[in-house]
């Protein structure tokens, strides 16, 4: 996969849309745009430090319970 310039800026428009519909589907269901936008940075946040913690959870072997 190429990085650099390029692709960062096509990354960088490919977010901005969908955060835009995100942010106006969100609106025009009576939330606040701000609310909308602060309640996106917090989920960004949140998720952030999951990946920091691990970074793959898919790789992580589940346990089932024994009833």
């Amino acid at each position: 996969m190429a990085e650099g310039p390029v692709s960062t800026e096509r990354l960088f428009q490919q977010l901005d849309d969908l955060i835009a519909d995100i942010i106006d589907q969100f609106a025009s269901q009576g939330h606040g745009t701000v609310t909308v936008i602060e309640t996106l940075q917090d989920v960004l946040a949140k998720l952030q430090v999951a990946y920091d913690r691990d970074p793959d959870p898919q790789d992580d072997k589940v346990e089932e319970i024994e009833e």
